[in-house]
Protein backbone atom coordinates (compact mmCIF):
# COMPACT_ATOMS: atom_id res chain seq x y z
CA UNK A 1 0.00 0.00 0.00
CA UNK A 2 1.01 4.01 -0.50
CA UNK A 3 0.14 7.18 0.35
CA UNK A 4 -0.87 8.89 -2.65
CA UNK A 5 -0.54 12.83 -3.31
CA UNK A 6 -3.99 14.67 -2.62
CA UNK A 7 -4.89 17.65 -5.51
CA UNK A 8 -5.64 20.56 -3.80
CA UNK A 9 -9.14 22.96 -4.18
CA UNK A 10 -8.05 24.52 -7.25
CA UNK A 11 -6.25 22.12 -9.19
CA UNK A 12 -7.56 21.00 -12.95
CA UNK A 13 -7.78 17.47 -12.12
CA UNK A 14 -10.86 17.79 -9.75
CA UNK A 15 -12.71 19.50 -12.86
CA UNK A 16 -12.32 16.13 -14.85
CA UNK A 17 -15.17 13.54 -15.22
CA UNK A 18 -14.55 10.41 -13.38
CA UNK A 19 -14.98 7.73 -15.89
CA UNK A 20 -17.34 4.34 -14.89
CA UNK A 21 -15.16 1.60 -13.60
CA UNK A 22 -16.37 -2.10 -15.04
CA UNK A 23 -16.93 -4.98 -12.79
CA UNK A 24 -13.82 -6.72 -14.99
CA UNK A 25 -11.75 -3.64 -13.62
CA UNK A 26 -12.96 -3.79 -10.40
CA UNK A 27 -11.63 -7.28 -9.96
CA UNK A 28 -8.57 -7.08 -11.18
CA UNK A 29 -5.66 -6.83 -8.74
CA UNK A 30 -4.70 -3.26 -9.31
CA UNK A 31 -7.36 -1.88 -9.09
CA UNK A 32 -7.95 -3.43 -5.54
CA UNK A 33 -4.38 -2.42 -5.09
CA UNK A 34 -5.41 1.28 -5.80
CA UNK A 35 -8.71 0.92 -3.55
CA UNK A 36 -6.20 0.05 -0.84
CA UNK A 37 -4.01 3.10 -1.49
CA UNK A 38 -7.09 5.57 -1.79
CA UNK A 39 -8.15 3.83 1.75
CA UNK A 40 -4.83 4.45 3.09
CA UNK A 41 -4.41 7.80 2.22
CA UNK A 42 -7.50 9.11 2.97
CA UNK A 43 -6.74 7.69 6.67
CA UNK A 44 -3.27 9.52 6.48
CA UNK A 45 -4.97 12.43 6.04
CA UNK A 46 -7.66 11.71 8.63
CA UNK A 47 -10.47 12.17 6.61
CA UNK A 48 -13.39 10.87 6.15
CA UNK A 49 -13.78 10.01 2.54
CA UNK A 50 -11.91 10.31 -0.73
CA UNK A 51 -12.70 10.07 -3.90
CA UNK A 52 -9.80 8.82 -6.62
CA UNK A 53 -10.25 11.84 -8.60
CA UNK A 54 -8.88 13.46 -6.11
CA UNK A 55 -5.66 11.11 -5.81
CA UNK A 56 -5.10 11.92 -9.40
CA UNK A 57 -7.00 9.13 -10.73
CA UNK A 58 -10.08 9.95 -13.24
CA UNK A 59 -11.93 6.63 -12.22
CA UNK A 60 -15.43 6.85 -10.53
CA UNK A 61 -14.52 5.06 -6.69
CA UNK A 62 -14.53 6.47 -3.58
CA UNK A 63 -13.18 5.50 0.15
CA UNK A 64 -15.31 6.77 3.36
CA UNK A 65 -15.30 5.32 6.79
CA UNK A 66 -17.71 3.97 8.69
CA UNK A 67 -18.23 6.77 10.88
CA UNK A 68 -21.40 6.33 12.99
CA UNK A 69 -23.62 9.06 13.28
CA UNK A 70 -24.65 10.44 16.61
CA UNK A 71 -28.14 11.20 16.80
CA UNK A 72 -30.91 12.66 19.28
CA UNK A 73 -34.37 11.57 19.72
CA UNK A 74 -36.43 14.64 18.25
CA UNK A 75 -40.02 12.83 18.81
CA UNK A 76 -41.97 9.53 19.82
CA UNK A 77 -45.27 8.00 17.84
CA UNK A 78 -46.33 5.48 19.79
CA UNK A 79 -43.49 3.56 21.04
CA UNK A 80 -41.56 4.60 17.98
CA UNK A 81 -38.43 6.82 18.82
CA UNK A 82 -37.36 9.41 15.94
CA UNK A 83 -34.45 10.82 15.97
CA UNK A 84 -32.37 13.60 14.22
CA UNK A 85 -28.31 13.73 13.62
CA UNK A 86 -26.71 15.67 16.33
CA UNK A 87 -24.49 16.99 13.53
CA UNK A 88 -26.66 18.20 10.64
CA UNK A 89 -23.94 18.18 8.05
CA UNK A 90 -23.66 22.29 6.64
CA UNK A 91 -24.31 21.17 2.82
CA UNK A 92 -27.93 20.31 4.16
CA UNK A 93 -28.36 23.54 5.70
CA UNK A 94 -26.65 25.25 2.49
CA UNK A 95 -29.21 23.08 0.23
CA UNK A 96 -32.17 24.64 2.41
CA UNK A 97 -31.31 28.16 2.28
CA UNK A 98 -30.62 28.00 -1.57
CA UNK A 99 -34.09 26.00 -2.33
CA UNK A 100 -35.61 28.36 0.45
CA UNK A 101 -34.76 31.69 -1.44
CA UNK A 102 -35.87 29.86 -4.55
CA UNK A 103 -39.10 28.98 -3.27
CA UNK A 104 -39.83 30.28 -0.25
CA UNK A 105 -39.39 28.75 3.35
CA UNK A 106 -42.42 26.22 3.56
CA UNK A 107 -41.85 24.87 0.15
CA UNK A 108 -38.35 24.26 1.05
CA UNK A 109 -39.49 22.52 4.39
CA UNK A 110 -40.30 19.41 3.69
CA UNK A 111 -36.96 18.60 1.65
CA UNK A 112 -35.01 19.21 4.55
CA UNK A 113 -37.64 17.40 6.98
CA UNK A 114 -37.18 14.74 4.62
CA UNK A 115 -33.47 15.07 4.10
CA UNK A 116 -32.99 15.17 8.34
CA UNK A 117 -35.38 13.45 9.65
CA UNK A 118 -35.72 10.41 6.88
CA UNK A 119 -38.33 8.83 4.64
CA UNK A 120 -40.09 6.87 7.13
CA UNK A 121 -40.14 9.01 9.78
CA UNK A 122 -41.34 12.24 7.35
CA UNK A 123 -43.91 9.99 6.09
CA UNK A 124 -44.72 8.77 10.14
CA UNK A 125 -45.29 12.28 10.99
CA UNK A 126 -47.13 12.83 7.85
CA UNK A 127 -49.73 10.10 8.98
CA UNK A 128 -50.12 10.81 12.47
CA UNK A 129 -53.37 12.02 13.40
CA UNK A 130 -52.37 12.18 17.14
CA UNK A 131 -49.95 15.01 16.14
CA UNK A 132 -50.93 18.58 16.70
CA UNK A 133 -50.41 21.39 14.42
CA UNK A 134 -48.45 22.71 17.50
CA UNK A 135 -46.35 20.05 17.81
CA UNK A 136 -45.43 19.71 14.03
CA UNK A 137 -44.59 23.59 14.57
CA UNK A 138 -42.07 22.67 17.15
CA UNK A 139 -40.25 19.38 16.10
CA UNK A 140 -40.36 21.77 12.34
CA UNK A 141 -38.41 24.46 13.96
CA UNK A 142 -36.08 22.71 16.50
CA UNK A 143 -34.95 20.69 12.84
CA UNK A 144 -34.11 24.24 11.16
CA UNK A 145 -32.63 25.52 14.09
CA UNK A 146 -30.57 22.20 13.97
CA UNK A 147 -29.68 22.62 10.67
CA UNK A 148 -29.04 26.13 10.25
CA UNK A 149 -27.42 26.70 14.01
CA UNK A 150 -24.49 24.84 12.53
CA UNK A 151 -24.09 27.33 9.85
CA UNK A 152 -24.53 29.83 12.14
CA UNK A 153 -21.34 28.50 14.24
CA UNK A 154 -19.47 28.73 11.46
CA UNK A 155 -20.03 31.74 10.06
CA UNK A 156 -19.13 33.48 13.48
CA UNK A 157 -16.14 31.72 13.53
CA UNK A 158 -15.08 32.72 10.21
CA UNK A 159 -15.99 36.31 10.44
CA UNK A 160 -13.77 36.11 13.67
CA UNK A 161 -11.12 34.31 11.53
Amino acid sequence: MAIRKIAQIGHPVLRQIAREVTREELAQPETQQFIDDLVETMRDADGAGLAAIQIYEPIRIAADDEVVEERIPLFYIGDDEYTIPKDIPRGVALQYLRHASEVGHELATAPLLIRVLGEDAYMALEQSKAMTGEQLEKIVDIIIRQALGAQEKEGKAARRG
